[in-house]
């Protein structure tokens, strides 16, 4: 099963809630989450893959890094994900990390219609973990 993401509003913010069926697919769910915040990830062809690696002390913290580094890599390359192929490796108590294999394409004015202005990826309400026989995350966005 894939991972499922959708937004909330949260006072001037905005927040993504996902699921997954691991923590793969919600940290994949999350990143398309945020593609579709910034804009429709229905217009972003998979033309090109990079290879993106966080670590991290904590599976939360983690989601936090990953989703700041979209973040980077779109406010700087000008790159966007249709798509994430993540895999999420526990090394020891205070380690965990993650590769991402990023399908996307650089950010073209003519096809991709810039809805929000994601300034960060914060803290506040965070929650990844596992419920009900999946795992489920909240991540609140500063816009």
């Amino acid at each position: 099963m894939a991972g499922h993401c959708e937004t909330f509003d949260h006072t001037a913010d905005m927040g993504l809630s996902a699921w997954g069926d691991s923590p793969a697919e919600l940290l994949a769910a999350l990143a398309g989450g945020l593609t579709d915040v910034i804009c429709d990830r229905s217009r972003v062809r998979p033309a090109a893959v990079r290879t993106l690696r966080v670590e991290a002390q904590d599976i939360e913290a983690l989601a936090v890094d990953f989703l700041s580094r979209l973040l980077y890599i779109f406010a700087v390359d000008h790159f966007l994900p249709a798509e994430a192929r993540v895999t999420v490796q526990n090394r020891g108590e205070n380690e965990i990390a993650l590769t991402a294999e990023l399908a996307g394409e650089t950010y073209d004015p003519s096809r991709h219609e810039i809805r929000t202005e994601v300034k960060a990826v914060t803290y506040h309400q965070l929650k990844v973990a596992p419920e009900g026989g999946r795992w489920v995350g909240r991540v609140i966005l500063d816009l």
